[in-house]
């Protein structure tokens, strides 16, 4: 990840969570209030990048499924297939094992530098080398703005309808198997 005086660190209960503000007082009460509580009823994984002085970002990840019928539409489902070179016998997969990203923040010191693409990247090489879930999707309820929307499409992800444009948040995914363009 950018920069030689980050760690990479795991949530856990003797963690001292260094500064953060973000930006977004949501992102922020999630990391300080939640996320341990969310670890402990296993209900999601928190890491941490942090220097000697701030929490740089952070990012909670827990298991998802892509439904295909959640999807756009038949066609657009067969065009993702196809793109990725998936084949399955369509009677027995209703859905797909996906990695979802739960929150994914970081601080505002450090915002447009790369941080986030990076944690994109390092989710990607978590869930390909070594393959130790059998995941092949990302998926993520992404905030419904301009910039959550452009970074998430830069780093490959697609919505899967088109039927959350006026709401809080727009789930998108991206395919494992996918080079990032």
């Amino acid at each position: 990840m950018a920069g030689t005086d980050l760690r990479f660190i795991r949530l856990s209960k003797d963690t001292k969570i260094k500064p953060f503000v973000s930006g977004d007082p949501d992102l922020d009460s999630y990391l300080f209030d939640d996320a341990e509580r969310y670890q402990e009823q296993l209900l999601s994984v928190t890491y941490i990048l942090e220097n000697d002085k701030n929490t740089v970002a952070y990012f909670s990840l827990s298991n998802d499924r892509l439904l295909i019928a959640d999807m756009k539409s038949k066609t657009f489902w067969k065009k993702i297939a196809s793109k990725i070179g998936l084949h399955f016998e369509k009677r027995n997969r209703k859905s797909f094992p996906a990695v979802k990203i739960g929150r994914l923040a970081t601080h505002s010191d450090y915002q447009s530098k790369g941080i986030g693409d990076s944690i994109v990247s390092w989710i990607r090489q978590s869930f390909t080398d070594g393959n130790k879930t059998g995941c092949l999707f990302i998926t993520v309820d992404a905030y419904n703005n301009e910039r959550a929307i452009k970074f998430y499409e830069k780093n490959g992800f697609e919505f899967m309808t088109d039927n959350s444009e006026n709401d809080k948040t727009r789930l998108m995914f991206t395919s494992l198997l996918r080079k990032q363009e």
